[in-house]
């Protein structure tokens, strides 16, 4: 197995910035990823694929019909079962090294006071703006970056941020917790399935170059940007963000 791994990973091994200690540092490392669907799905499984030591997966639904066109790692035969049981049976078979932790429920403050902690990096791969708010205190509180996304209709976005960076921005600084706008569930205005699965892409490959680079000193990293993706205009864009130092969870107003 450990020659299988090896074999897995020597791609990576190749890549300068990642070589054969960035493959180490990613196997002792514990991902947490809150949520399962659409974007959850290509997260988990590019993380696992990547070598992820830990992956502990959060979610309290239930696989549907409607899922399966963008939740790939479900099929048919899932519908009814609880999605991180189902998607665990799957990433056990692509990445039997990994120790996927699933957890049959939805992220509440207490869930996250316990696991945040225990974690080295977090996506949130939710759709609820309140959850999403919570889970960057979480974060802000407990010092562990943090990859958010989202996906609706032809669009997606995708913010990275890491407490330990006091440059940093956080979810907040960004996204007012006092301005929360209707959530738009994908059920209620559509969502392109390829869209999905790009940002959960993206979302996996931040997190993994996150772990590769938090010890990095503060001049070397890149300027900290919110990217925003249309398919259906073929416009991509990157814009510079900066911390608030008024912000209610990282700033003066906390």
């Amino acid at each position: 197995m450990v020659d299988l791994e090896a074999q897995r990973q020597s791609r990576h091994a190749l890549l300068n910035g990642f070589d054969e200690e960035g493959v180490q540092r990613i196997a002792r490392s514990r991902a947490l990823v809150i949520g399962a669907g659409g974007l959850g799905c290509p997260a988990a499984t590019y993380l696992a694929s990547s070598g992820i030591g830990v992956l502990h997966w959060i979610d309290g639904d239930t696989v549907d019909a409607t899922n399966l066109a963008r939740q790939t790692l479900f099929t048919a035969k899932d519908i009814g079962r609880p999605k991180v049981v189902a998607g665990k049976e799957r990433l056990s078979e692509i990445s039997p090294t990994t120790r996927i932790i699933d957890v049959v429920a939805f992220a509440d403050r207490a869930f996250l006071d316990d696991a945040v902690p225990q974690a080295d990096v977090v996506l949130d791969c939710t759709d609820q703006w309140a959850v999403r708010q919570d889970i960057n205190r979480a974060c802000v509180r407990h010092g562990v970056p943090l990859v958010s996304a989202a996906a609706i209709e032809w669009s997606g976005q995708l913010l990275g941020m890491d407490p330990a960076h006091k440059t940093d921005a956080c979810y907040a600084c960004v996204f007012d917790p006092s301005a929360a706008p209707d959530d738009a569930a994908c059920g209620a205005f559509g969502v392109l399935a390829p869209m999905v699965g790009a940002m959960g892409c993206l979302q996996a490959a931040q997190a993994l170059i996150m772990l590769l680079a938090r010890s990095a000193p503060d001049g070397n990293r890149p300027a900290q940007k919110l990217w925003l993706l249309d398919m259906k205009e073929g416009s991509w864009q990157q814009i510079l963000v900066a911390k608030n130092p008024a912000c209610p969870v990282c700033g003066s107003g906390a």
